[in-house]
């Protein structure tokens, strides 16, 4: 759970009440900060945008540090996509090796 002092640095302000600093920042995307220590603060759309949250949140200097990552959970879409149901995006199927599809080579 981020802490008072990490609202006021990701958003620049107080939180309207303390519910706000109970629960995860940003607009629930596939871009996570999380503290290395482990908890997550927030998880953004755009890189861009937690970019710049992580940024506020180094100047803090608590001590803390924190980890800006790709954070997807690939679903099966078809036999050669998978799909992340969170943000979206696709990516191919890594091919099978030969021996994965049951064909042996001498």
């Amino acid at each position: 759970m981020p802490s008072m002092e990490e609202y006021r640095a990701v958003h620049g302000k107080e939180p309207a009440n303390r519910k706000d600093t109970e629960t995860e920042f940003g607009d629930g995307g596939c871009n996570v900060i999380s503290q290395v220590t482990g908890g997550i603060i927030g998880r953004w759309d755009s890189w861009d945008t937690a970019s710049r949250a992580l940024s506020e949140l180094q100047k803090l200097g608590f001590g803390y540090e924190y980890r800006l990552e790709e954070s997807h959970q690939w679903a099966q879409e078809t036999e050669s996509k998978n799909r992340c149901p969170v943000c979206r995006n696709t990516r191919g199927v890594p091919a099978l090796s030969s021996a994965g599809r049951g064909i042996l080579r001498p």
